[in-house]
């Protein structure tokens, strides 16, 4: 078995709905070793954490970019600020030194990127596609 297919996340808060997916994404990651990877919706970072924990492990260079208003939305309720302050307290410690925290939506973030700049895209935010 690969060992990227035990990987354990070193933070996880609620909700727990997503974190089921973490071997396989630890394992993608090592697997792939995308140089852009984005996230659309990130919520508490349950999953975007693992994604950048899986950067460092396997140290693959990757530049992650978060991208989310942190309000919320009717699909995953609304929420208020503690949620988006939590996030970026942690992710500052731990992860700005090769992450992006985008706060817009996402129509506003695809600006940002050039059509073939991504290699890895994680859909985790209005979940109507």
């Amino acid at each position: 078995m690969n060992k990227a297919m035990l990987f354990i996340p070193r933070k996880l808060t609620l909700p727990y709905s997503w974190c089921g997916h973490i071997p396989f994404v630890g394992w993608l990651i090592n697997q792939h070793r995308p140089k852009t990877i984005v996230e659309l919706g990130t919520h508490s970072g349950n999953s975007y954490f693992a994604i950048c924990q899986s950067v460092l492990e396997n140290d693959t260079g990757s530049k992650c970019y978060s991208i989310d208003t942190w309000k919320g939305d009717e699909q995953a309720g609304y929420y208020g600020e503690e949620v988006y302050t939590e996030f970026f307290a942690y992710h500052q410690q731990v992860y700005s030194g090769f992450s992006n925290i985008m706060r817009m939506t996402f129509d506003e973030a695809n600006k940002s990127f050039n059509e073939d700049e991504i290699d890895l895209l994680h859909i985790d935010g209005l979940h109507t596609y």
